[in-house]
């Protein structure tokens, strides 16, 4: 008589990271396509559409540095 071992069977477990600042949908933990910026802004990211890149368009457009310092 052989005695069988009980084995736990871990489930996934998603968690909803966030929500996008433009369209709203849901960023779930095991699903990727979402980017997080600087300010702590999420965003979703796909080859069909980007949010992220509709956020860009709307900034303003970051200016080049120039040359200030006279050797």
């Amino acid at each position: 008589m052989a005695i069988k071992k009980k084995v736990w069977s871990k489930r996934k477990m998603v968690q909803i990271c966030g929500i996008c600042n433009q369209c709203g949908k849901e960023m779930l933990s095991d699903a990727g396509g979402w980017i997080i910026n600087a300010e702590h802004k999420y965003f979703c990211h796909s080859l069909d559409k980007s949010c992220f890149d509709e956020y860009l368009a709307i900034k303003k457009p970051i200016e080049p540095r120039t040359q200030q310092y006279r050797w």
